[in-house]
């Protein structure tokens, strides 16, 4: 990506064990890090102990069986067999494009809420929780 370009959602999605998730709507990483404030008679105003970080992902879809052709796609349902069957994942949330960003790492589906209103095409959303740390690279 050159310098300055803007990273537009629609280009961005959660892809795991490689497959892309189908008809995605929406994906987000939410990454944090644990803090500690220090006090002791010494210490003036407020000091952090920086601690452990963790993350969560979570995303949306239509609800459709993924295609089998062509290959490279995961569908809601095969999210909620990851969830039950406590599976370990590999995920990357990037464009895919070369040069952009890419943020990689490993995490369980730790909850799947599939909806079906009236005259509407169904959805699913679901949740994720890190395992482990993130690594973030470059697409190449």
């Amino acid at each position: 990506m050159a310098a300055g370009q803007f990273y537009r959602g629609e280009n961005l999605r959660l892809s795991f064990q490689g497959d892309k998730l189908f008809h995605a709507t929406t994906c987000s990483l939410e990454y944090s890090t644990e803090t500690e404030e220090l006090a002791s008679k010494d210490i003036q105003g407020t000091e952090v102990n920086m601690g452990k970080n963790s993350g969560t992902l979570s995303c949306d879809s239509l609800l459709a069986d993924k295609p089998t052709t062509p290959t490279g796609y995961a569908d809601a349902f095969d999210l909620m067999q990851y969830q039950k069957d406590k599976t370990l994942l590999d995920f990357e949330f990037t464009s895919g494009v070369t040069g952009d960003k890419i943020i990689s790492g490993q995490c369980y589906v730790t909850g799947t809420t599939l909806n079906a209103e009236n005259q509407q095409v169904g959805t699913g959303s679901f949740s994720f929780l890190v395992n482990g740390d993130i690594t973030i690279d470059v697409v190449s």
